[in-house]
């Protein structure tokens, strides 16, 4: 033994508590540095939003029977019903490995979460289809509206996988809350929060990948890699995952949203997403990209299948240019690359929609044509037999007969010249059914159903927030190279209609642009798309138009909203088509009465003033005279979202019942507070 060996061993009893301080320090600091590092590489927000709590209530589906039976779908069919989407970007395996993501980035060194796919999804307002089932148990399961899709093009990978996307029901299932019991409403507005979606689930993405950094603290990415890989868990497929991971992060970051008016609950600015996607995504040119700037509240569904135009602007007539569209906008594949050079053919618009099912959510949708046993006798009705309006639950407050009577006089005085007669009314089927007529080749022709005409008000008549109006009237996108070459019917106003015209819509061929109308653009490539899909299904020509329910491929940017039967209406808060008014007391009352701030967000049902209860935080908001200037208010306070109605695109100004004739958007007289009462109660009946 060396002669200074118990010096040394004496120096290390007296300063190993040092030594090992030191030890922590330096590992300490090795971990926060790499972390750094590792944030700096990443450059993506990895800080998840806060989010309101999730209630665990007792569901009720509000009874709308009637749907008809397609095939052999089962009940739950349409909720999970592929529409050949890839909205959520990464692949189902993925999705169901994945942690919520930590409040604070940097806490992932500790702990573990719970799925992204249990309670932490639906605090962003989706529906859970099965609410008996524990959510966090290990049988996770998509909520209502979100489907799989197998073998889709998934950026960041350089592979096709199953993805998991949008259906219609995503956006068009609606649900509230009262007395602990949570209704959920087929085909009523959506609940949930698309921008807040992305920032969680992108956190949840990007704390896994900074996990994967910083080995041998990576307990997140190993229980992630564990579950994606499984049996082919090992140190070349977990580097390959990684490196997968990063890609995706990396491409996810490219693609952040420009956002100039807020969306939040309830509310998407659809027209330009689909247009983003479409024009900028799809055909890789940011110069088509349009600020998000026009949201509307989701649309509730029931009845539209026999509307002879849709969308709040009143834009598309046939349901399949439509669904298609609606389900290019959540991100279907389609193939709409441009040529790189002149030897390459332009885009073959091959896509991932499958027409058919689209047709098949349509028909559980509509049901069978309301008029066939219509025979025009006096007191005779037509019937809506697919997705009805939900009727008022029993387990509601009980309706006043005395105040329904004195409401329906005052809805045949003030909103029926608009919104037409109630659909219990044979003077509805009688009057305002026709048939849709368009000139083609010079031929005047006419569909074989009639449909409901709905009254259509220019922005100056209706006094309404322009933005979504303007849309498709305003925007353009450049189109050169893309191919397009189709014919396309467009509705021509007064200027442009000559005496040798016999229609109001007319076939016009609609070809690639530097400066293409959004609206004809999209309309265009829609076609294409669909034309597409029936050449290579080898579908004959009779089974097209039933595809494309009968009707033809029309478009119009009328630059106005339509008025659309009031049925249901109870069931739809927030209201305006731009969700800027709380309940439907303030919607009848003066504008100069309506609250500036409306919080979106909470789902208990106000049944008295018939709407989204408001907290207390917003009604003192709303009494505050020190406020800053529209536009700098948080847009999300306590988990909810704030819609600042001062801001462009937010306005809660017109469809004004006042006696001053000065306000724009005046449509009537001011009601009295027990005249609201009144036509508040009978429009619970509809």
């Amino acid at each position: 033994m060396p002669r200074d060996y118990p010096l040394i061993l004496g120096w290390l009893r007296k300063k190993w508590p040092w030594i090992i301080s030191t030890l922590i320090a330096f590992a300490i600091l090795v971990v926060v540095f790499r972390t750094v590092t590792a944030l700096s590489e990443l450059n993506y927000g990895l800080t998840p939003p806060n989010l309101p709590k999730y209630e665990h209530l007792e569901t009720k589906f509000i009874n709308q029977s009637g749907w008809p039976s397609i095939k052999h779908y089962s009940d739950e069919w349409p909720y999970h019903a592929s529409q050949g989407t890839a909205t959520l970007p990464i692949p189902y395996e993925w999705l169901i490995a994945l942690e919520a993501p930590k409040n604070t980035p940097w806490f992932i060194l500790f702990g573990q979460e719970k799925a992204f796919l249990s309670e932490y999804i639906y605090r962003l307002g989706f529906v859970n289809l099965n609410p008996s089932t524990d959510l966090d148990s290990t049988q996770l399961q998509l909520p209502l509206g979100l489907a799989k899709t197998a073998s889709i093009p998934m950026p960041g990978l350089n592979r096709s996988a199953t993805a998991v996307g949008f259906t219609c029901t995503a956006c068009h299932t609606g649900q509230f809350t009262y007395n602990n019991i949570r209704y959920v409403v087929d085909g009523g507005p959506a609940m949930t929060d698309l921008g807040l979606l992305t920032k969680s689930l992108g956190a949840a993405i990007g704390q896994t990948v900074l996990s994967s950094k910083l080995a041998p603290f990576d307990s997140r990415f190993e229980r992630f890699a564990k579950k994606v890989l499984g049996s082919n868990y090992n140190v070349v497929s977990k580097a390959k995952l990684k490196s997968a991971l990063t890609d995706t992060v990396s491409q996810l970051a490219k693609t952040q949203d420009t956002i100039n008016v807020t969306e939040g609950f309830t509310r998407l600015d659809a027209l330009n997403r689909i247009g983003n996607k479409v024009f900028a995504d799809n055909m890789d040119r940011p110069e088509n990209y349009n600020p998000i700037e026009a949201p509307v509240n989701y649309p509730h569904i029931w009845t539209t299948s026999w509307f002879n135009w849709v969308q709040y602007d009143g834009s598309i007539m046939q349901p399949l240019i439509r669904n298609a569209g609606e389900a290019l906008g959540v991100a279907a594949y389609v193939d709409m690359q441009v040529p790189a050079n002149i030897m390459q053919q332009p885009a073959t618009f091959s896509s991932s929609i499958p027409i058919d099912t689209l047709y098949d959510i349509e028909e559980w949708l509509a049901g069978e044509y309301p008029l066939r046993n219509y025979t025009g006798a006096s007191g005779q009705l037509g019937e809506i037999n697919g997705l009805r309006a939900p009727k008022w639950p029993n387990s509601l407050p009980i309706l006043k007969p005395s105040l329904v009577k004195a409401g329906k006089e005052l809805y045949k005085q003030n909103c029926q010249q608009c919104h037409l007669q109630p659909m219990d009314s044979p003077d509805f089927w009688k009057n305002n059914w026709h048939e849709i007529s368009y000139e083609e080749n010079g031929e005047v022709k006419s569909t074989t159903h009639k449909y409901l005409n709905l009254n259509l008000y220019s922005i100056e008549k209706i006094g309404t927030d322009p933005a979504q109006a303007l849309v498709l009237k305003n925007r353009t996108v450049n189109t050169k190279e893309l191919g397009l070459n189709t014919d396309l019917c467009v509705a021509v106003d007064k200027y442009q209609k000559t005496p040798e015209m016999r229609s109001d819509l007319q076939f016009i061929n609609v070809q690639d642009s530097a400066t293409s109308n959004f609206a004809l653009a999209l309309g265009a490539v829609v076609e294409e798309t669909n034309q597409q899909w029936f050449k290579q299904n080898y579908t004959p020509f009779d089974t097209q138009q039933q595809l494309e329910g009968g009707r033809p491929n029309c478009l119009r940017h009328s630059g106005g909203y339509k008025a659309r039967p009031l049925n249901g209406i109870w069931a739809t808060a927030p209201y305006l088509h731009n969700g800027s008014v709380p309940n439907l007391y303030s919607l009848l009352s003066k504008p100069s009465q309506r609250p500036t701030f409306v919080e979106l967000g909470r789902l208990e049902f106000d049944p008295v003033n018939v709407g989204i209860t408001q907290s207390k935080h917003i009604e003192a908001l709303n009494t505050r005279k020190d406020l800053p200037p529209a536009n700098q208010v948080d847009d999300y306070q306590g988990g909810y979202f704030v819609l600042d109605t001062r801001q462009a695109g937010n306005h809660n100004t017109g469809h004004a019942f006042t006696n001053d004739t000065s306000v724009p958007g005046k449509i009537g007289r001011e009601l009295s507070h027990e005249e609201k009462m009144a036509l508040i109660e009978y429009l619970k009946t509809l």
